[in-house]
């Protein structure tokens, strides 16, 4: 048995095999992406973490593509009913369309990226309320790091 799992360790080393969700390492190509403004408080907390994730050396002075993101689009699901046919959790589910272009203005890589992220819906306001924006922070963290997730397979194809 162990045999068989040093094999498979060496064997995946030998064909290149790189893990994609791995330890959080930005590669230098990221860092030459200049990140377009994104409309509204969303796009702006996703643009936030992007420049957070890809420019670790700072602004790049001379950005050889650009990454456009469009508005993030938003809806809410009420997924659980209870007894009372009153819903008990809700879905958010965001979703936007990144486009990488180059400095020709042809886009390079489009894709539509989607994040969900579940809350629940309490007797009191005040808490759903709080759990419901919960719920929108993590969902907009995913969906960076789902852009970036695009961006680093593009570069790595």
């Amino acid at each position: 048995m162990k045999f068989i799992t040093l094999f498979t360790l060496l064997f995946l080393t030998a064909c290149g095999f790189t893990p994609v969700y791995g330890t959080k390492t930005v590669s230098n190509d990221l860092s030459k992406i200049d990140i377009a403004i994104i409309p509204d408080e969303e796009g702006q907390t996703v643009r936030n973490h992007l420049i957070d994730a890809m420019y670790n050396g700072g602004y790049p002075s001379n950005p050889q593509l650009r990454l456009v993101v469009s508005p993030i689009q938003e809806s809410i699901v009420e997924i659980g009913i209870d007894r009372d046919d009153e819903a008990s959790r809700a879905q958010l589910r965001q979703e936007t369309t990144m486009r990488l272009i180059n400095p020709d203005n042809k886009v390079v890589l489009q894709r539509t990226v989607r994040a969900t992220s579940g809350y629940n819906i309490l007797a009191g306001q005040f808490t759903t309320f709080v759990t419901e924006e919960d719920a929108r922070k993590q969902a907009l963290k995913a969906l960076s790091n789902n852009i970036i997730t695009q961006l680093e397979l593009y570069f790595n194809r």
